[in-house]
């Protein structure tokens, strides 16, 4: 079995709570527009109210839709990357080898 004394590598990231609530925030924004491009790409009667509220003009052209879908999913990627990137260093940290005061 290997021995790869992950509670040590995990022990060496010390505090990771900050970086465990920006996921979550951003995870959190990620899936909203996604939500909000799925809505936009699929809308339920056809037409999109294109504005703040009810007030705003009704979009009934797809490719205007999917355009505008396309953007939220854009947005959707941009909020991902600080998630991969915080799991990037994780995985770094945890595969740096234990030096021997660590064990």
């Amino acid at each position: 079995m290997l021995n790869l004394r992950l509670a040590q590598r995990w022990e060496r990231l010390g505090d990771v709570g900050a970086d465990i609530g920006g996921m979550l925030l951003f995870g959190l924004m990620a899936g909203l527009l996604v939500w909000g491009a799925y809505a936009m790409a699929y809308p339920e009667y056809g037409c999109v109210r294109m504005g703040k509220g009810n007030s705003g003009p009704l979009e009934c052209n797809p490719r205007t839709l999917r355009n505008n879908a396309v953007g939220l999913l854009l947005l959707a990627g941009v909020c991902v990357w600080p998630i991969a990137y915080i799991l990037w260093g994780w995985i770094k940290n945890m595969a740096r080898p234990l030096t021997l005061d660590e064990e």
